[in-house]
């Protein structure tokens, strides 16, 4: 049974036309799209889900800029693709603000769904660098003013990584590890600090440093690891008809 890699998006539009032509592209992406007609729901949309895409309509009737700041400054998706509907007029304005790709209306379906494919391609590179992969890996690590405690992590990405202790761990308290790889021999030496726990025991720990090998390798390893995701997985976009 095949793994899919699950994209969210948000369309931003009040256009019949836009959302007649813009579902059909979504859909063949497989990215599961909330639709917003409103400017509060899209804000709120934009500062509190986890979203990979967010796609504006710049002619709307609202200040698209509002949704794109929002976007920027929510700290699940500064790093999200902005994808903005423009016309002449507005596609200065929209690359100013931030969006990252432009579709330009009125909307031809060919031209947006070669837009999509563009954008896709950076959604899963984002994705891929924010993802984190599910382990069981044994630890023992440093905690400052604890000392060394034995744990497991439940799952790894290039940022940081989450902890299971046998006791809880107090926020910005230092941690230094060490830990081996699931199916290689390579060993990671990270240093971080708690950002979130609670009373079981989790703890979620950001780096701050791990040697530049060391990175390296981590890098490599959650690349081949969310390979096994996307293996065949990455939509073409095409309609039935394109290329015929």
């Amino acid at each position: 049974m095949k793994e899919h890699v699950q994209l969210d998006g948000l369309l931003f539009t009040n256009d019949t036309q836009v959302l007649s032509v813009m579902n059909q592209i979504l859909e063949s992406f497989a990215i599961d799209t909330e639709v917003c007609g409103e400017l509060d729901s899209a804000l709120d949309a934009v500062t509190h889900r986890r979203l990979d895409a967010v796609i504006v309509d710049w002619d709307g009737g609202f200040d698209p800029t509002r949704i794109v700041r929002a976007t920027r400054k929510s700290s699940p998706n500064s790093n999200s693709t902005i994808v903005a509907m423009v016309n002449g007029h507005s596609e200065t304005h929209a690359l100013l603000v931030g969006a990252n790709f432009m579709i330009h209306k009125p909307t031809d379906i060919d031209h947006a769904r070669r837009c999509m494919r563009a954008a896709y391609g950076t959604m899963l590179q984002n994705r891929r660098r924010a993802a984190r992969v599910p382990v069981d890996i044994a630890v023992v690590a440093r905690v400052a003013e604890v000392g060394e405690i034995h744990a497991r992590i439940s799952d790894l990405s290039v940022g940081g990584l989450a902890l299971y202790c046998s006791q809880p761990l107090q926020i910005n308290r230092e941690v230094l590890t060490q830990f081996s790889l699931p199916g290689t021999t390579g060993v990671i030496h990270a240093t971080g600090k708690v950002v979130n726990a609670n009373a079981t025991g989790r703890a979620g720990v950001r780096f701050s440093f791990v040697p530049e090998d060391d990175r390296n390798l981590l890098e490599n390893w959650l690349a081949v690891e969310l390979a096994k995701l996307e293996k065949a997985e990455m939509p073409t976009g095409d309609g039935e008809n394109e290329g015929k």
